[in-house]
């Protein structure tokens, strides 16, 4: 027990005194939005673990290859277990080797303690909003909105220890339907970020699908929905795309798959491209870059 807390205040004095002034590198100028999109990261409590020293490479090679990037979107399964260590331990390799300034980070089911041996997810909440707290975004609930470079990105989480099935609350179905809606209204592209895919939501699954199809099927922009989970490569069913202005994009593990994958989603005034990257090799993935263009948009931010 004192080990680990002589390990945590050691991780929060050390990030304390870190220094956050980072001077992003300034993308192309007809690129409105660039965001680096993660997801199954898996940080683990021991430091010196192989894991954990690939998550330093990875890391690193966002750093060379992407650093101007506006935002780093990381779509659930941060850590392994929920634990603070892990969440500090993870803040420290994007602060220290990535250093995107701006984060999205959204909660995954070994987030809710998952792997714990007693779960608590009132411990798991907590934790999981001081962590957003630490990457700039302040939040009540575990689920939340953020506007990055003029762009909404809606962040869905679950509300209860997720073993299996996620529970999302009513009241977090009808703020998700009001919050899509007027997204959508300023005609510009959305960005939903779930862990889970939809037909892997429960209960939940048969809501988000009819909300998303309505609001695709009146939107003038596409709507992207960012999930992981199931820790595939890249392949023919990663991406998706059920309607005309919806675009179902699932991520391979950060951690578990060669490379530590993940994609880069660029926006213009009239095109969304998402291309599949392996961050270690500094190569986009073969045959995975996606463009859905003919739309049209005033950028106001």
């Amino acid at each position: 027990m004192f080990a680990k807390l002589f390990t945590t205040l050691m991780l929060i004095l050390s990030l304390l005194f870190q220094n956050f002034s980072v001077i992003p590198i300034r993308h192309a100028d007809n690129i409105s939005l660039k965001a680096v999109l993660i997801s199954d990261i898996h940080a683990d409590a021991d430091p010196v673990r192989d894991r954990n020293d690939l998550l330093r490479e990875g890391f690193a090679a966002i750093g060379r290859t992407q650093n101007d990037a506006d935002t780093l979107v990381m779509s659930g399964d941060l850590t392994n277990s929920g634990d603070l260590r892990e969440y500090l331990f993870l803040l420290e390799y994007i602060n220290t080797y990535c250093r995107i300034p701006d984060r999205v980070p959204e909660i995954g089911n070994h987030d809710s303690w998952h792997h714990s041996d007693d779960p608590d997810f009132t411990k798991a909440e907590k934790y999981f909003k001081l962590f957003c707290v630490l990457n700039g975004v302040c939040t009540d609930k575990v689920y939340y909105k953020k506007q990055v470079k003029g762009y909404t990105f809606i962040v869905l989480g679950v509300e209860d220890c997720d073993f299996k099935t996620p529970y999302l609350s009513e009241e977090q179905l009808c703020w998700f339907e009001e919050e899509l809606s007027a997204a959508c209204e300023e005609n510009k592209p959305v960005f939903v970020v779930c862990h889970k895919p939809v037909d892997c939501m429960g209960d939940s699954e048969e809501r988000l699908s009819r909300v998303l199809t309505e609001s695709a099927a009146s939107a003038s922009a596409p709507i992207v929905y960012i999930s992981g989970h199931h820790h595939n490569d890249f392949d023919e069913n990663s991406l998706q795309r059920p309607e005309e202005n919806l675009i179902y994009l699932n991520l391979p593990s950060f951690l578990d798959n060669d490379g530590a994958p993940g994609a880069v989603l660029e926006v213009t005034d009239s095109t969304v491209t998402l291309t599949g990257c392996s961050f270690l090799e500094e190569k986009p993935v073969e045959g995975f870059s996606y463009v859905v263009e003919g739309f049209s948009y005033v950028i106001d931010y």
